[in-house]
């Protein structure tokens, strides 16, 4: 035998992100037919806002997807997308509930509080996450930048570069002190 053996390289498809994405979509769109179907009392004010929750789970386990993804895009999208859907139909079901005889209006403000206040800590968490991978990518640049450089001799940077050995040998003092004296 001769040489090494040949490095195994990961299968690579393009037709399994868009397959997940649309499962994905599917069973979402037939779980929030079955919450509206189900759920028919007052007008299917509570239906919509048990599928407002839903679709913010759905965002999350869509993020949280993304970490097992080369190529994250569609998961992503899927994050976004239920992400927004979630938020819009709590707003929406949330500040008609008075239209409809649901909630009074006080109802109505407290529940739009609740929901703005979570829509404020999840945009402050985006904004947060958003940043640390700004860092890390600009973390990236530098090390790529260190990695192109060409390497320094270990004796070079032992010798010229170490913080503990002075450039040049201290000068010789100008008044040599006198010896101790004896008592």
């Amino acid at each position: 035998m001769s040489g090494a053996p040949p490095t195994l390289q990961p299968v690579r498809t393009k037709w399994s992100a868009p397959l997940i994405t649309a499962l994905f979509v599917i069973v979402a769109a037939l779980i929030f037919a079955a919450i509206y179907l189900t759920v028919t009392s007052d007008h299917g004010f509570w239906a919509l806002i048990a599928i407002g929750v839903v679709s913010l789970f759905f965002s999350a386990g869509a993020y949280l997807m993304e970490s097992v993804s080369r190529q994250p895009t569609a998961q992503r999208s899927l994050a976004w997308g239920f992400f927004g859907m979630g938020f819009a139909v709590l707003l929406l079901t949330v500040g008609l509930g008075p239209t409809y005889g649901v909630l009074s209006t006080l109802g109505m403000i407290y529940g739009l509080i609740i929901v703005l206040v979570a829509l404020i800590i999840a945009v402050a968490l985006i904004g947060w996450r958003v940043r640390a991978v700004r860092a890390t990518q600009n973390l990236e640049v530098s090390r790529s930048a260190w990695r192109s450089e060409p390497p320094t001799s270990a004796f070079s940077y032992a010798a010229a570069n170490s913080p503990s050995v002075p450039a040049t040998a201290p000068p010789p003092p100008t008044n040599p002190p006198e010896p101790p004296r004896s008592p």
